[in-house]
Order: structure tokens, then sequence, then C-alpha cells
């Protein structure tokens, strides 16, 4: 598929008729360590790390705008029930980590996530966060959160690199939803569902004029200064916890991950791996 640059590709329809998405899932899972899962359980908060911070560096080009992949903050998932080794060797610690369950409303306000024409999917939250940058750069406010939505595996430059800014009539359009949503095939094993803040909100409209250009677009110069956001967890969610034990995990992994939920999340359930290994 060729397209001309002038409109976003990540929409309702390239979900469910290329991408083949027939419903959102209900639970999502993330594989990593023991200490992660304590992190989280304790501020029952959970992260979204920036995206020229993540392990790949091809991530989130655009065509119009430089240091795109610094103004989103994505967290990621898997709606793949059964376990996948490669993310316990990638992500579980080794294969001695956890891999977390939670449902897709694991937000505070437990909100249902709506999907939208352009976009995809997404949740509004009973918090805001906030995304500072270096002076005179303005800050952004939201209670809204991208997702979850999967992402699309492809090599074709054309997904994966795009125009961000749309001009007419002397306004300027922003509009990053494709941004961040396209990954190279070689990544396709991890069928990943993301949610994703952008530091710029999306399809927001601004005078076409010397400060959106030099100081907003220029991420160099004023960039974002969070590495990562933190977006509260609603405790109820925890009491929907699963919890399985990495396929390497010995009795003391066993036993602090026990203590970690006695402490934290007295409701969550806590398996053995279903993969053996030597």
């Amino acid at each position: 598929m060729i397209f001309d640059g002038t409109e976003a590709f990540y929409t309702d329809d390239f979900m469910f008729d290329v991408m083949g998405v027939e419903e959102l899932p209900s639970v999502l899972y993330q594989y990593t360590s023991v200490d992660s899962l304590e992190k989280i359980l304790v501020s029952r908060t959970l992260r979204f790390s920036r995206l020229d911070t993540v392990n790949d560096p091809e991530e989130a080009t655009a065509l119009d705008v430089a240091l795109a992949a610094s103004s989103v903050f994505v967290s990621c998932w898997s709606a793949t029930e059964s376990e996948q080794l490669p993310m316990w060797a990638m992500y579980g610690q080794n294969l001695c980590g956890v891999r977390i369950g939670l449902p897709t409303n694991m937000f505070c306000g437990r909100k249902e996530p709506v999907i939208f024409e352009t976009g995809g999917a997404l949740i509004t939250v009973d918090s805001w966060h906030s995304i500072t940058r270096k002076s005179p750069a303005m800050d952004t406010n939201s209670c809204a959160i991208i997702g979850p939505n999967k992402v699309y595996y492809s090599n074709d430059p054309d997904y994966r690199n795009r125009r961000l800014v749309y001009r007419h009539g002397g306004t300027a359009h922003f509009c990053p939803y494709d941004l961040g949503m396209v990954k190279g095939k070689h990544w396709s094993y991890e069928q990943e569902w993301r949610f994703k803040i952008s530091a710029l909100n999306f399809g927001a409209q601004f005078p076409d004029d010397d400060y959106f250009n030099k100081v907003t677009l220029d991420f160099a110069a004023f960039p974002v200064e969070p590495e990562a956001l933190f977006i509260p967890l609603d405790p109820s969610c925890l009491d929907q916890l699963a919890v399985t034990l990495g396929p390497k995990g010995d009795d003391a992994v066993a036993e602090k991950v026990k203590h970690i939920l006695a402490e934290h999340a007295p409701k969550a359930t806590l398996v053995p791996s279903q993969i053996s290994i030597r």
C-alpha cells in the first residue's frame, strides 16, 4: 500500500481490515523482572518509557520532525495468553522474572477504551499527567492515553517514516497517530500492544508561525525533560492481577514474589510457568 503523506494510516479500518483486529483484548501481559513487579505494586503506577530510550533504535522516526521519538511515551504489552519463550528471554529477567497479567482497563477510574476513526483506541484516566519541556517550549497536561493498540510490523518506509505536521491556511495540525505504531518485521514475534502518550496533544492545532516551527517542533533545542512517566493504576485492578513465575525461577524467586504479593496485592494469583526448560 502506498500513501501520499496526507493522512494517517492507523485508523479503525486499518486495524480491522489489514491487521485483523476484531476486538480489543480484555487482558494484557507484560514480561518483567521481580524488582520491577515490586516497584509497580509499591507505587501503584505503570511506567511509560520515552521512545528514544527503548531497545529499538529505529523506533518512531518522522519525515518532518527531528527526534520525534523523544516526544512519545509508551507502555508495551502482549495480548498472547500462552507464554512466549522469546519474551521470557528478552524481558523476563533471563527466564527468572515474572509475567504480569492485568485487565485492559487498569488505569485510575477503570475506563474502558473506545476505538476512534483515527488513531485507534483511547482511554481517559481519572488523573492528569504532565510532560515538561525546556522553556520556552510549552508543557503538556492531559488525562488521555492512546491505546491499547496493536503494533503493525513492516519494513516499508511508507509506513515507518511518516509526516506528523499538516499545514493549511496558516494553521498547522500535529498528528502523531502513526508515530510509534510500526516496527520492523524482525520484531514481529512480540505481537505487541501499546499504550501511548504524546508530548504534543494528538490532533492539536497551532498557528503556523515561528514559535511553532522553531520552538514547538525543535526537540533538540527544547527537549522533553522526563525520560519516563508514571501513570496511576486503579487499586481495584490489582485484585485481578495474575503473576506467572519465569521458567527458570527457583524457590528463592518464588518466595520473594509470594512475599511481595502478600504485602501489596494479596488477592493476586501466582502460578508457575507452563514451560519446562533446563
